[in-house]
């Protein structure tokens, strides 16, 4: 009997889309570099008409942004543009966790305490490349999933893009050092104990956490910068 091959269709918005996302994400495409309509179809091997529709689908994704006489270009990863970011995350998965305090089974906090205690038990060494990073947003992108709000596992999805593109440009510091060797597995526990309000106070001290991490390492910064000029 012949195998059968089965081929996923792409349209060439698709292929433009994917080709454009990739290079961004793998830092080929820096931030702030203008992405011309003429250019992308040449370097995608498509229409410009497709490479439109995949300009408006990466502006949507967050990783692209429309600037007037200039046109679209990878988003700048400028501080306030973290910052804004971080209040949205925390709206997200505070939200989220709410949500499962209510409503998780034993089975799903099972599956979240055994992420979570792989995650906090990660090396620090580790937690530039790839599995810390990976498990970071796999443990938080299944408590987005156990919501069953498909807004919220949009929204994280769309963030976490963000947070790649963010370490292409080396701006993610090591906020995890700031943190208890348990934390992920804190935050599970909060939301075992069935009570939202304290759920969402561990996750927001969390993120918290996160934003006076950065604020003290830009002030540090631009401390540097002053005695350098």
């Amino acid at each position: 009997m012949a195998e059968t091959t089965v081929h996923t269709f792409q349209s060439s918005a698709d292929i433009a889309y994917n080709q454009i996302c990739k290079k961004i994400l793998d830092g080929e495409l820096a931030p702030g570099q203008r992405l011309t309509r003429r250019e992308m179809a040449n370097l995608t091997g498509v229409s410009i008409i497709p490479v439109i529709e995949a300009l408006h689908r990466l502006e949507d994704e967050g990783l692209v942004e429309s600037v007037p006489r200039v046109g679209s270009r990878v988003l700048l990863v400028t501080d306030d543009v973290i910052r804004d970011r971080l209040m949205l995350r925390e709206a997200i998965e505070c939200q989220v966790v709410r949500i499962l305090s209510e409503s998780i089974t034993g089975e799903q906090i099972n599956n979240l305490m055994y992420m979570a205690d792989q995650l906090d038990s990660t090396s620090r060494e580790t937690e530039y490349s790839d599995v810390f990073w990976d498990r970071h947003y796999r443990f938080h992108a299944t408590m987005a999933e156990y919501s069953n709000c498909q807004s919220l596992i949009t929204g994280l999805r769309k963030l976490n893009l963000f947070h790649i593109l963010q370490r292409q440009t080396k701006s993610v510091h090591a906020i995890r050092h700031e943190f208890p060797g348990n934390w992920h597995r804190r935050v599970v526990e909060a939301i075992q104990q069935g009570d939202p309000d304290n759920a969402e106070k561990v996750l927001r001290e969390h993120i918290e956490r996160s934003l006076i991490f950065r604020k003290q390492t830009q002030n540090r910064r631009n401390d540097k910068k002053s005695k350098e000029g």
